[in-house]
């Protein structure tokens, strides 16, 4: 019979592109109304696209697979799943075509089994309740039958030895644990459903309509489930919410796209005050700086954050007495005569990473951090180098770097090139090696001229990245290795269909946006 798994497996090959093609769905059942309304976690995709989503999307495939015919080849694959399934031995032309809807999803509870494992369902539109029941037969026949016949709310189901209960409304195939099915069909019988939440409905309003999928998480929830869970959760949330007031929060939403030039997915969560509180993000999403266009025109790899010092520091502010540290700064402070904000972090501006070489022999990289006070930089960069020979017993040597008012070179034997600190006007470098060390203070090319920065932003549509790597460079740094190996060289054609990974974000006073997309050559 038709399992979670099975229902599993052919929504995800489903979503790469086009439910093998042919014959549009005419059924336009939402999933989300068979969602309960306090779903804490929804993910939906489009199963059978039409029109320009359908041809965007093979296209996509296309690259992405390396076939010039990505119908046949995502049929070939489906195919090969439903012949491999422990249960069912389905052909999808005879078995599923006649009845596949348009979307199939899944839903999650905040509950988890017996194994420690989220539970839910799955449900797919159906178009044709007829045909579905006469796959369900044939699976059912195949398998063996041996499944408990049982009925809830006028829906017949059937729950095999493990506990999972699949059946057939006129609208949708639902599969999933027992209660879970039961919750489904209340969704639907009248019980709030997600469809109906105001806070779904407002998020996906802000969705693109040339989605191939989407996704919802109710993150405000979850949190507090989380807190709930801890002995002193109580505390710990009230605590929690004089620094992020949880009922400014909304839903995390995500979408996702594809067409022939590239894949994208997009996420947003709406958060009033959040631009407040974008310092906090920057650390970790690759929001956009000028100072990733600034380095070495041969980066290949890069990473950038603004405001890092002001991240660092609000960071430190709202959350460091959870991780002790108040007692970190007072023993840099006794032992070591540092102040971490007035030596450390008052002068740190935007922070950008980078890595460039194709092969191992010539790898490096580097962090650049742009300097916003000239003289406390250079007290806090003497600082910062007597606490690595003091506490890190290490030994800096002067250096002398071109471009760089002073410079210090860490070198112990387990590396081939130094660790380099250098300090010049408006720049404090952190550098592996000499050279990168005098590209990053002082680069001949930049990044924002290179090729590789102009296809970061077309991948964004126009986006700064905030992060970007390219696949080219990365493909051929792992073959200089010399340790490849089957699976590498099964996966190595398909990444060569990528130009870019890139990331980009941002934040205003409504919420957050990211956006990380793959360029296809």
């Amino acid at each position: 019979m038709f399992r979670a798994a099975a229902l599993a497996a052919l929504a995800l090959l489903a979503v790469l592109v086009a439910a093998c093609g042919g014959g549009a769905a005419s059924g336009e059942a939402d999933p989300a109304t068979a969602v309960p309304g306090n779903a804490p976690f929804y993910f939906e995709v489009v199963v059978r696209p039409e029109g320009d989503l359908r041809e965007d999307a093979l296209a996509a495939a296309g690259k992405v697979l390396r076939t010039d015919d990505p119908s046949g080849k995502i049929r070939e694959y489906l195919d090969k799943a439903l012949r491999e399934s422990a249960d069912t031995k389905l052909d999808y032309d005879k078995d599923i075509k006649p009845w596949l809807g348009e979307r199939a999803a899944a839903w999650l509870t905040d509950e988890t089994d017996e194994n420690g494992e989220p539970t839910g369902a799955a449900i797919i539109a159906i178009t044709d309740e007829d045909a579905a029941q006469a796959a369900a037969d044939k699976a059912r026949k195949e398998d063996g039958g041996g499944g408990k016949t049982r009925t809830y709310k006028d829906v017949s189901y059937e729950v095999d030895d493990e506990g999972v209960a699949t059946g057939l409304t006129e609208e949708f195939v639902i599969s999933g644990p027992e209660a879970q099915f039961k919750q489904t069909v209340d969704a639907i019988e009248g019980d709030k459903s997600l469809a109906d939440s105001d806070r779904y409905k407002e998020g996906t309003d802000k969705l693109a309509d040339d989605r191939l999928g989407h996704f919802y998480l109710d993150f405000q929830r979850l949190l507090k489930l989380g807190f709930e869970s801890e002995p002193n959760g109580a505390e710990q949330l009230r605590q929690f919410e004089q620094l992020v007031p949880l009922e400014k929060m909304g839903p995390v939403m995500g979408s996702f796209a594809a067409n022939g030039d590239r894949l994208a997915l997009d996420v947003a969560v709406d958060f009033e005050g959040a631009k407040s509180l974008g310092a906090l993000g920057n650390l970790t999403t690759g929001a956009s700086t000028p100072l990733v266009k600034e380095l070495p025109g041969d980066t290949w790899g890069a990473f950038g954050a603004p405001k890092y010092g002001e991240s660092l520091r609000v960071s430190l502010d709202q959350f460091g007495g959870a991780f002790g540290g108040a007692a970190i700064e007072g023993q840099l402070r006794e032992q070591y005569g540092i102040d971490l904000n007035d030596d450390v972090l008052s002068w740190i501006g935007d922070v950008a990473f980078f890595i460039r070489g194709d092969s191992v022999a010539t790898l490096d990289g580097g962090v650049v951090i742009q300097v916003t006070d000239e003289g406390k930089a250079a007290t806090g960069f003497g600082k910062l180098v007597g606490l690595l020979q003091s506490a890190g017993d290490l030994d800096a040597k002067p250096v002398k770097i071109d471009g760089a008012e002073t410079a210090f070179a860490i070198q112990d034997g387990t590396t081939p090139k130094p660790i380099v600190f250098a300090r010049g006007a408006g720049k404090v470098v952190i550098a592996y090696g000499n050279q990168a060390a005098t590209d990053a203070l002082s680069p001949a090319d930049k990044l924002g001229d290179a090729e590789i920065y102009g296809k970061a932003k077309e991948a964004l549509e126009d986006g700064e990245p905030g992060m970007l790597i390219s696949v080219p460079a990365l493909v051929a740094l792992v073959d200089s290795s010399g340790e490849t190996d089957a699976s590498w060289d099964e996966a190595k054609p398909y990444l060569e269909a990528y130009d870019v990974f890139a990331i980009g974000a941002g934040a205003s006073e409504d919420g957050a946006k990211v956006r990380a997309a793959a360029g296809l050559k």
